[in-house]
């Protein structure tokens, strides 16, 4: 019996230590200081999601960096905010994008439309928010589900 529970309690810390592997907490410090009240893990699952942690991902319609920000997106919550980030640069990106999202969460009211128009834009059709935007949410949730379970502080 006393093996059967070392075997159990081997397997959960292996697997713990592979599902920390696979979620880091990339970029931590620099979400912290402008998650502006955004549960820091939420922006990581963002970040997570969007470019599963490569400063410099650029996407086929021109969103780029951690966040995937669009170039206009970025102007427009710097003229918005009077900030001056530059959204090629790791900290400006994830700066523009806590603001963004922060944004959108007081617009929409409720985290699913929020995401929704983080990964679609707010004028998107309907059919690609129903499609494209759930997709998202269901991936963005699931990775803030992990990211809770494993580092819920």
């Amino acid at each position: 019996m006393r093996v059967f529970f070392m075997l159990i309690f081997i397997s959960v810390v292996f697997l713990t230590l592979i599902f920390v592997e696979l979620f880091p907490l990339k970029y931590y410090d620099i979400v912290v200081q402008y998650a502006d009240g955004l549960d820091p893990l939420l922006v990581i699952s963002v970040i997570r999601a969007e470019s599963s942690f490569r400063p410099s991902a650029q996407s086929n319609v021109g969103a780029y960096g951690l966040m995937q920000l669009m170039p206009e997106t970025a102007e427009w919550v710097n003229k918005k905010f009077k900030t001056n980030f530059d959204y090629t640069t790791i900290e400006g990106n994830i700066a523009l994008g806590c603001k963004y999202l922060n944004y959108l969460l007081e617009k929409d009211g409720e985290l699913k439309t929020a995401l929704i128009h983080y990964n679609t834009g707010p004028y998107a059709p309907d059919d690609v928010k129903t499609d494209a935007g759930e997709r998202y949410v269901r991936k963005v949730l699931r990775f803030y589900r992990i990211y809770r379970l494993l580092y819920r502080r």
